[in-house]
């Protein structure tokens, strides 16, 4: 490779121009990136749900026949697309521009990113959806699993329920005004979970068919809003957009530790959500390698019927078929982040992680970013520690 060729490669990279990369790989990702949920929870679940439950009344086995919204050409498994042949392109290019600097090195793991995320979604439904998931949110650590197995052997308590879907806005509600941050409370359209948020549409769900115990409001507020919406809040207002989006697939990983972690600090009995996450590692375990029936019977050794079906469904939506091994390994990233959480605050600062949303293992490279902003928002036991 002669040195002329060298010296232009050099000079292309230290002089990249990042707001314009920031501005491409954010509008492509707007252009990819989807709801993956919409794609992986069944059209016809109360169908099959009721179908189930009669069958279990009758003492027969019965795994479910899901179906999925139609993907959009796109998200076509089978068929070729133009458009994502031009995405893929375009991506690849996008690479090729990024430097080696520690900023570069961010956007590259973006892209890629963005790369898995589009192999996954087009693979719902499909019998390469399990592996691909695999591919994208990794496997159980051993640690991981044998915590879960601890935790569901612990004896456990539940709150007194006395709040509804009303009530609950009301005091989210409060909280979101205190705090200046322009967020809705609305109904929860899907009931996998008790809430959500949506950082785009600006909106925190609430399933608005179940009663809420004061403990799950308080989580609520330290979870969804000091560790979900403060980070994306706080990436909103770096010099560039992509800090608001997540930087690399291990993010998602990191947003779920980070908030356990919070309500830990703030006080907040975790141990009902915990037992709650665990089930869903051992879900996943199980239903890799068993049917619907087999995960969902073994999860009734620790869950009542309804919630087991639940935590059953989350490990098998998306998966080609329900009566042999296949999951969405989505799950595993609850207890799993609480852990790689714990592990990178022994030696940091938690609010080294509230540049905006990131995982703990981009957080050298985003250290070593010039010109990025102080975190504007920090939860309440982090800013009184200040």
């Amino acid at each position: 490779m002669s040195g002329a060729f060298l010296s232009r490669v050099v000079f292309m990279r230290r002089f990249t121009d990042y707001v314009l990369l920031d501005q491409k790989v954010c509008q492509l990702a707007s252009s990819i990136e989807t709801n993956l949920l919409v794609y992986t929870n069944p059209q016809n679940l109360s169908v099959e749900k009721k179908k189930f439950f009669e069958a279990l009344e009758k003492k027969e086995v019965y795994n479910p026949s899901f179906t999925y919204v139609p993907r959009n050409p796109l998200y076509s498994y089978f068929t070729l697309s133009p458009s994502f042949d031009t995405y893929r392109n375009e991506l690849k290019e996008l690479i090729r521009r990024s430097g080696r600097d520690p900023l570069g090195i961010i956007f590259e793991r973006k892209i890629l990113d963005l790369f898995d995320r589009m192999e996954m979604i087009r693979s719902v439904g499909t019998e390469n959806f399990s592996s691909n998931s695999e591919g994208y949110y990794g496997t159980i650590e051993p640690r991981t699993l044998n915590l879960a197995k601890e935790l569901l052997a612990k004896e456990h308590t539940t709150e007194e329920k006395t709040i509804n879907f009303e009530k609950a806005k009301e005091l989210v509600t409060a909280f979101l005004k205190k705090k200046r941050l322009p967020y809705k409370v609305v109904p929860k359209v899907t009931h996998g979970s008790k809430f959500s948020v949506n950082v785009r549409t600006k909106e925190i769900m609430i399933n608005d068919s179940i009663m809420l115990s004061p403990g799950s409001i308080k989580r609520l507020i330290s979870h969804e809003i000091e560790g979900h919406i403060y980070r994306y809040e706080n990436g909103l207002r770096q010099p560039y957009t992509i800090f608001s989006r997540g930087l690399s697939k291990e993010t998602l990983e990191t947003e779920e530790g980070l908030a356990v972690v919070i309500e830990q600090m703030q006080g907040i009995n975790v141990d009902p959500q915990l037992r709650e996450y665990a089930g869903r590692v051992l879900a996943v375990d199980i239903a890799s390698k068993k049917s619907f029936f087999d995960t969902f019977t073994k999860l009734t050794e620790y869950f009542g019927k309804e919630e087991a079906f639940n935590i059953t469904l989350r490990a098998k939506r998306g998966v080609f078929r329900q009566d042999t091994g296949g999951a969405f390994s989505k799950d595993i990233l609850y207890l799993q982040g609480l852990l790689v959480v714990q592990d990178y605050l022994k030696n940091a600062k938690i609010e080294d992680l509230y540049f905006g949303r990131y995982s703990v293992f981009d957080s050298q490279l985003v250290a070593q970013v010039d010109g990025l902003k102080a975190p504007k928002f920090l939860p309440e036991c982090v800013s009184k520690k200040s």
